[in-house]
């Protein structure tokens, strides 16, 4: 009987070798796979660009300054999905002006291409960047032509107040 236990238990050791030997084959050719999934991100890489980085602008009537930073996402995308941090300044300052009530609008040769609010289902009502900052993906819209696109963000509120709207406009080049 003694005999019967140690084999069955070595058995049992066997098995848990087998189970662990397939896990981590698995993991290699997973890997592997993963690998050749990145190459083609990387060459899709290639395929667009943004010439600019981060710029920052004042608004019209001199109330912030506004900070925008473009960012390529490349995701199983062609062309790439595109994220634009918006960050809002006191003037002059290195501060975060809290709660500001803003839009951004995306125009290529003059005609609006994308609204944020739009992607809220409130396309009436202003987003609002309670930190002073914002991330904002550009989900129903994708960059398919190269080119020049304009950029801008139409100020509301500052600290739920209200203002005469103000822009701040930028210009992206998309290669």
């Amino acid at each position: 009987m003694t005999t019967r236990i140690r084999t069955r238990h070595t058995s049992d050791k066997l098995i848990s070798i087998s189970v662990i030997s397939l896990l981590l084959l698995f993991l290699v050719v997973y890997s592997f796979t993963l690998t050749a999934d990145l190459s083609h991100i990387i060459d899709a890489a290639s395929e667009i660009r943004i010439d600019q980085a981060m710029q920052t602008n004042t608004t019209s009537g001199n109330s912030l300054d506004v900070r925008i930073e473009p960012f390529l996402t490349y995701i199983d995308t062609s062309p790439p999905l595109v994220k634009f941090d918006i960050s809002f300044f006191k003037p002059n300052t290195s501060s975060l002006q809290q709660h500001v009530d803003f839009d951004l609008l995306i125009l290529k040769d003059n005609k609006a291409v994308f609204r944020a609010t739009n992607q809220t289902g409130q396309p009436t009502v202003p987003l609002h960047a309670t930190d002073g900052y914002m991330s904002i993906p550009v989900i129903n819209y994708k960059f398919v032509e190269k080119g020049k696109y304009s950029i801008k963000i139409p100020v509301y509120g500052i600290l739920f107040n209200p203002i005469r709207p103000e822009t701040a406009e930028f210009s992206i080049n998309m290669k």
